[in-house]
């Protein structure tokens, strides 16, 4: 029980010696301090620093809105280039910066079996021409044979034969019409003996044996004038079957197909070739001997060099914000300082004219600037940058205050102002905005005092 006690007393006692040691070593004067009455010196609480908002005075002047924008030196006509099927790069006949002219082979694919097709469709259709030829010849000798013939059918109508033949009907019919008149008069006259009305009977007989012979020859006259109008009739269908028949040659049906199978293989050939379209320099090219090609996919692309202007790529943003003919002024990168005039020529789709051809969107997004100046002039080349300043609205003599002097909350644009010693919102209208001054419309005058937040 005692062992126990002990821990706690020596706790006790450790405790009054703290309390009692301070208090010892306090009484009595300090050999050390002059004035033993005063206390220890208080240590001062600095004074708090309390933040000012900057100030704008309101202010009159100029306030211009402008788009900016980098765009570079490039040329107006420039094509991407590309193989019209697949397969494999056989030959590359041009590197970058290498000048081509129009119709040049640039590069082809593999296709052996193609050219020896068109070598043998080309043989083919110098056989066929040939056929054609002599074909057309017999066919221009027949035409004439029937030509001839029809002609000669033609030359044989006479009208003297028919015309004779009526003459000697007629005169057959009068013949027997008198031989028929005496016969009668012979019966009339009584003292005429028998003999010479048999006389006069017989010569009525002999007559119309005559008229009956003139009749068959009139109708043998008019029979053969028929035939040969018949004969001239089928010569002329003759003539103009072959007439016809010349004509199916000389279109050449047989060297019209032939033709078609070789234009079919030549295209196929050309699909697999890539030709200059226009005399320019080769600005890139992404090919070599022997590598698989996609076809219609760009692997080389042609500019011509001869007229330049200035390309630029903008976001919807921007082009929203610009239209076709607007005026702007060129800084070149290389030579700050040295303004250019310009226009906007063209913007993509659907925010200009460019870019939009027969209802087929082109690929082309990019918008065109054209300067005042020739840019050959200007000493600038392929790839040069410049810094497009376009100006899209201006505001003269009228109120203005830096951005960060106007507050928006909730829809609501407001301002701070200074009055006296103290401070009152107040509501504005802003204009024109730019990255420097916001145009003052309405709520604030001249050298009002504005606190920024």
């Amino acid at each position: 029980m005692n062992r126990r006690r002990l821990p706690s007393l020596f706790v006790v006692l450790v405790l009054l010696g703290l309390i009692v040691l301070p208090l010892g070593c306090s009484s009595g004067p300090s050999a050390s301090s002059p004035n033993s009455d005063e206390g220890p010196t208080p240590t001062p609480i600095p004074t708090s620093i309390v933040p000012t908002n900057p100030t704008y005075q309101v202010q009159r002047g100029e306030v211009i809105r402008q788009l900016q924008f980098s765009g570079r030196v490039a040329p107006v006509r420039e094509e991407d280039l590309f193989f019209r099927s697949n397969g494999y790069v056989d030959a590359v006949y041009v590197r970058r910066n290498d000048e081509v002219k129009e119709g040049d082979l640039l590069a082809e694919l593999e296709v052996t079996d193609l050219k020896n097709q068109i070598t043998q469709a080309e043989a083919e259709l110098t056989a066929v021409q040939m056929s054609n030829d002599r074909r057309v010849a017999e066919g221009l000798a027949e035409v004439r044979a029937r030509e001839l013939a029809l002609a000669k059918l033609q030359a044989s109508v006479s009208n003297s034969s028919l015309i004779s033949a009526r003459i000697g009907l007629q005169q057959a019919q009068e013949r027997l019409n008198e031989a028929q008149i005496e016969y009668q008069e012979a019966l009339d006259r009584t003292w005429e003996t028998e003999e010479n009305r048999r006389r006069y009977a017989e010569g009525v007989r002999n007559a119309q044996w005559s008229l009956e012979m003139a009749q068959a020859q009139y109708d043998d006259a008019v029979r053969a004038r028929e035939r040969l109008s018949y004969d001239i009739e089928l010569a002329q269908q003759d003539l103009d079957l072959a007439r016809m028949r010349q004509a199916e040659i000389e279109a050449g049906v047989d060297v019209t197909r032939t033709i078609l199978s070789l234009q079919r293989l030549r295209d196929q050939l050309n699909d697999a070739r890539i030709i200059a379209p226009f005399n320019g320099v080769i600005m890139s090219s992404s090919i070599i001997d022997g590598s698989q090609i996609q076809g219609y996919k760009p692997v080389m692309s042609i500019a011509d060099p001869s007229e330049l202007e200035i390309t630029a790529d903008l976001a919807d943003t921007e082009l929203s914000e610009l239209t076709e003919g607007m005026t702007l002024t060129a800084e070149i990168v290389n030579r700050p300082g040295e303004l250019i005039p310009g226009v906007i020529r063209r913007l993509p789709y659907p925010y200009g004219t460019g870019g939009k051809i027969e209802g087929v969107q082109d690929e082309d997004t990019s918008t065109r600037i054209t300067l005042e100046k020739d840019i050959h002039e200007l000493g600038m080349v392929l790839g040069d940058r410049v810094r497009i300043t376009v100006e899209l609205e201006r505001a003269a003599d009228t109120l203005w205050l830096p951005p960060q002097a106007v507050r928006t909350f909730e829809g609501r644009t407001f301002v701070v102002i200074q009055e006296g010693s103290g401070q009152r919102r107040m509501d504005v209208t802003v204009g024109i905005r730019s990255d420097e001054r916001y145009e003052i419309l309405s709520g604030l005058s001249e050298g009002q005092i504005v606190i920024a937040p």
